[in-house]
């Protein structure tokens, strides 16, 4: 081979390794991570509760009864029946399902809708809240808004997730009706310290055992960059239109009529 034809290749993979590595967070200067778009906006998905949802990558999400700690912010519009914020699911048969039950913060298992884990005191709809589910492969744990509520010891379904739905158990099940931000989905159960600090807004994605988290801060378009290195992005509506949530600022009051 030609030296010019060498030294062209040469500045080609070095160009590559830059643009792959071009991310905040990278835990070193040799580690090649994937390149997440920018977004200057601060915006939530807002489900309408007649057929939005968004799915996910499930890359490295955590086995039912492995560690692990569901985390998310809504604004309920309705908070009557079920309604789902993240479910994490193998097939139709079994998984977690974490959300709301009548007003209730809950998690439970989707073969059976036997509930796990669920809040003593039922939220209202309108105001935004922080919720978390976590397990440590003995106990489950409800936080809302960075205080432990509710504990248990039953235990979730034995699987590994295949598929991650967000505001629905299936896209035609369980839908929520209103906003939700920043979700979050870990392989490690997080300490009541931590879910504390993340209900105040301080996170940081490079938190150890992270696998999923969507800020939904893009302007436009039918994805939703994951900011772990995992690159489980999430897609609107399975990419059709009348079931993509609508993307509207984060924080803002939502019409509970």
């Amino acid at each position: 081979m030609r030296a010019s034809a060498l030294i062209f290749w040469g500045l080609f993979l070095c160009a590559a390794t830059v643009a792959c590595s071009e991310r905040s967070g990278a835990s070193g200067p040799n580690e090649l991570v994937r390149h997440v778009p920018k977004a200057s906006s601060n915006l939530a998905l807002s489900f309408d509760g007649n057929g939005d949802y968004a799915t996910t990558g499930t890359a490295e999400f955590p086995i039912g009864r492995g560690t692990q700690t569901l985390s998310a912010w809504f604004e309920a519009a309705d908070v009557s029946g079920r309604r789902a914020l993240i479910t994490l699911r193998k097939d139709e048969d079994s998984g977690v399902e974490f959300g709301l039950q009548d007003g209730l913060v809950s998690a439970w298992r989707v073969f059976g809708n036997r509930v796990l884990v669920a809040a003593p005191s039922a939220i209202s709809a309108g105001g935004w809240h922080h919720a978390a589910y976590s397990f440590d492969t003995t106990t489950n744990q409800i936080y809302v808004d960075g205080a432990l509520v509710a504990s248990s010891i039953n235990l979730p379904d034995d699987r590994t997730p295949t598929t991650s739905w967000l505001g629905t158990l299936d896209g035609t099940s369980d839908l929520f009706k209103g906003a939700i931000d920043d979700f979050r989905v870990f392989n490690v159960a997080r300490s009541g310290e931590q879910i504390a600090a993340e209900a105040a807004g301080n996170f940081s994605n490079v938190d150890p055992g992270l696998v999923l988290d969507l800020p939904c801060d893009e302007s436009s378009g039918n994805i939703v960059y994951d900011h772990s290195d995992l690159g489980n992005d999430g897609e609107l509506g399975d990419g059709i239109a009348a079931h993509a949530p609508a993307r509207v600022p984060s924080g803002a009051p939502i019409d509970t009529n």
